[in-house]
């Protein structure tokens, strides 16, 4: 189970689902970000936020599933008509958890490219590997992986290694099949 705590400390909207399709957590960014109360949001089924049909819910869920990611954009209801949110899920952060990600606007805004080794090495910390790791695969020390992934952050604007993948991925940084490649 993903402790409640971990996903309230970031100031990005997260919210987590199990098997079954209804939220076990969310954090004070996505309650905000959705319109909706944590104590609503959580038991409620991802289609009653998503407003997709049970069928097509299931489809998308089932592609999810196989895939272990996805990316995209969510429209959000807004007094002035749906905006649309970037957003990336991970299945199976552990067993029978599901982790969703949204970037409001303004995290996607005002970032540099990465230069071909930054992606590099974050397509291999999306992956799962230690800075060591990646510093074997690559043949450089882990303080010339470190120093790599710093300067990925400072280029994206990222606050901390997961959104770092988050935004690397959302901008096409990376791409879903570099993930530990």
């Amino acid at each position: 189970m993903i402790e409640p705590t971990l996903i309230d400390r970031e100031r990005i909207a997260v919210v987590v689902a199990g098997d079954d399709r209804r939220y076990v957590a969310a954090n004070a960014a996505a309650c905000e970000l959705l319109g909706v109360p944590r104590e609503k949001i959580v038991g409620m089924r991802i289609e009653e936020i998503t407003g997709s049909s049970p069928e097509g819910a299931d489809d998308a869920w089932q592609r999810f599933r196989a895939a272990g990611v996805m990316v995209g954009t969510f429209a959000i209801p807004s007094p002035v008509g749906p905006r649309n949110v970037p957003y990336i899920s991970v299945a199976d952060v552990t067993p029978g958890h599901h982790l969703a990600i949204f970037l409001p606007e303004r995290e996607t805004r005002d970032w540099q490219p990465l230069s071909h080794r930054e992606r590099e090495v974050v397509a291999l910390v999306a992956g799962g590997a230690t800075g060591r790791e990646v510093g074997k695969m690559l043949s450089v020390t882990s303080a010339t992986v470190e120093t790599h992934i710093r300067n990925a952050m400072r280029r994206l604007g990222a606050r901390n290694r997961s959104h770092l993948v988050t935004l690397a991925i959302l901008r096409h940084e990376i791409e879903v099949s570099d993930v530990g490649a």
